[in-house]
């Protein structure tokens, strides 16, 4: 018997939910068996990677408590090397420089995702 978790795990944060709602349908759409976890605060996020892995993050940079690049840091401090990719709508040129010093990020998105 097949269960979800054998599937991809892919991890949400930004603490916009219609944000989160969008990226999670485009997803679901290409890839239907994902297993899709969604945060709207990066520290929740922090406290559910201590104990469950992940294949993916999709990471807001602009989020009230803790940021994307705080968040970085502490999954960072953390050895967790799950691999990032920044969902964003900064169109800041520093914010796009900035996520490529981090060795998880692996690429920067622009927010919200098409079709």
């Amino acid at each position: 018997m097949i269960t979800e978790s054998q599937f991809a795990k892919v991890v949400l944060i930004d603490d916009d939910p219609i944000n989160n709602f969008v990226t999670k349908k485009l997803l679901l759409k290409f890839q239907p068996m994902l297993n899709i976890v969604e945060f709207l605060d990066a520290r929740e996020a922090l406290t559910y990677l201590e104990k469950e892995s992940a294949d993916l993050i999709f990471l807001d940079i602009h989020m009230p408590s803790l940021d994307g690049w705080g968040f970085l840091d502490e999954l960072k401090k953390r050895n967790n090397e799950i691999p990032v990719l920044m969902l964003s709508s900064s169109i800041d040129p520093n914010d796009h420089q900035k996520s490529i010093s981090h060795s998880s990020v692996k690429g920067f998105l622009i927010k919200p995702l098409m079709n």
